[in-house]
């Protein structure tokens, strides 16, 4: 696993931006230098997902018995 900083998520690249300090503007600078790196050398344009995908409900339900069964 890649750490130390804010790796690109393009797969095969091994790129790391790291942050000067621990500061938050530090960090966001960071972001937006991987950021700047992956449109400019693979054109990757990651894809948020604002909210989670929906499973159907009905992998997790229990089948409840009946009652004095």
């Amino acid at each position: 696993m890649r750490s130390g900083g804010f790796p690109c998520r393009f797969t095969p690249c091994r790129e790391v931006f790291s942050s000067t300090d621990g500061s938050l503007v530090a960090l966001q600078a960071a972001s937006a230098r991987r950021t700047e790196h992956e449109v400019a050398a693979h054109e990757y344009h990651h894809r948020r997902l604002d909210e989670p995908e929906r499973r159907s409900a009905g992998w997790n339900t229990i089948a409840k018995r009946p009652k004095g069964a």
